[in-house]
């Protein structure tokens, strides 16, 4: 299915109106591209002269002395923090202001604020979950063969080999349980190169986008 890139930024610029943030989630498994295809999004929103913010999952990590086990999986992100802290103020008109999970450090540190207005896109496995499905204008999924994302993942060298083994069943669990794919309104396929530029490698599944 054809679809030019541009169009999607172009579609969230679109909803903007001068009292509200325009909300967009990009959810799928680990290594499937999501935050290269958010970063891409940001910055031709940014070419509009939008004023975007981009928020990552990751950053709602509990501490390890929080966590269910020895490596971090899904249920250790904390996302009422996220539902809390940044999409009900947004969705408020309000300014939303998080403590950000530092991972080197193991602690929260570093306070975060996303102005209201403009368009904030938050990203991650968990990002649309069923619980935080329904606030978003724009809800994105990125789907990829197991196998490949795994691959991915071991040549980032980011992530150890039995980290994964422990994330997996777990993640799975999730995409079924929580359907994100299934209420998504664009759905890519991400199998190929996902660090080619302008979409080259990203192809459309789905694209039924919310009425305006």
């Amino acid at each position: 299915m054809g679809l030019p890139f541009q169009d999607i930024s172009r579609f969230v610029t679109s909803l903007m109106t001068p009292e509200r943030s325009v909300l967009v989630g990009i959810d799928g498994g680990a290594g499937s591209g999501k935050t290269t295809f958010a970063r891409w999004l940001v910055e031709s929103i940014q070419e509009t002269d939008t004023p975007v913010s981009l928020v990552h999952v990751d950053c709602f990590y509990r501490p390890v002395a929080e966590r269910v086990g020895d490596y971090p999986t899904l249920p250790d992100c904390d996302w009422k923090r996220i539902r809390d802290h940044v999409i009900l103020p947004l969705k408020a008109g309000q300014q939303a202001r998080f403590q950000r999970y530092n991972w080197p450090e193991d602690r929260l540190k570093d306070w975060v604020t996303v102005d209201v207005g403009g368009v904030t896109i938050i990203e991650g496995v968990n990002a649309t979950r069923k619980e935080l499905a329904d606030y978003y204008d724009l809800r994105i999924w990125f789907s990829c063969p197991q196998d490949i994302r795994v691959a991915r993942m071991l040549a980032r060298r980011d992530t150890l080999a039995e980290e994964i083994r422990h994330w997996l069943p777990v993640e799975e669990e999730y995409i079924t349980s929580h359907a994100s794919e299934e209420r998504a309104h664009l759905v890519i396929d991400s199998t190929a190169d996902m660090e080619a530029k302008d979409g080259d490698g990203w192809f459309v599944i789905r694209w039924s986008p919310p009425s305006t």
